[in-house]
């Protein structure tokens, strides 16, 4: 009778064991996912910044391009007002 206690408390562990590793590996599984939608929210909010930095540095070069363009009308301006060519 000891031997058929000893048997049914093995396999009782054992099952314990392999109900913690599935356990486990489902919360894992979880989690991966939680963790891969949130990188993706990330990444989604990364590419936005960037096309909104783009933005920026294209209105940026044309307003130094409107300011060159505006430097030189003064610098020939000046120069026609003093008599150079």
């Amino acid at each position: 009778m000891a031997d058929g206690n000893g048997q049914n408390g093995t396999k009782a562990r054992w099952a314990g064991v392999l109900v913690t590793i599935i356990l486990a590996a489902g919360a894992m599984t979880i989690q991966w996912g939680v963790v891969t939608t949130k990188l993706q929210q990330v990444e989604k909010r990364l590419d936005e910044f960037i096309g909104e930095a783009r933005s920026i540095r294209a209105d940026y070069q044309a307003m130094e391009r409107r300011v060159s363009y505006l430097e030189g009308k003064v610098a020939g301006l000046s120069a026609a007002a003093e008599g150079r060519p």
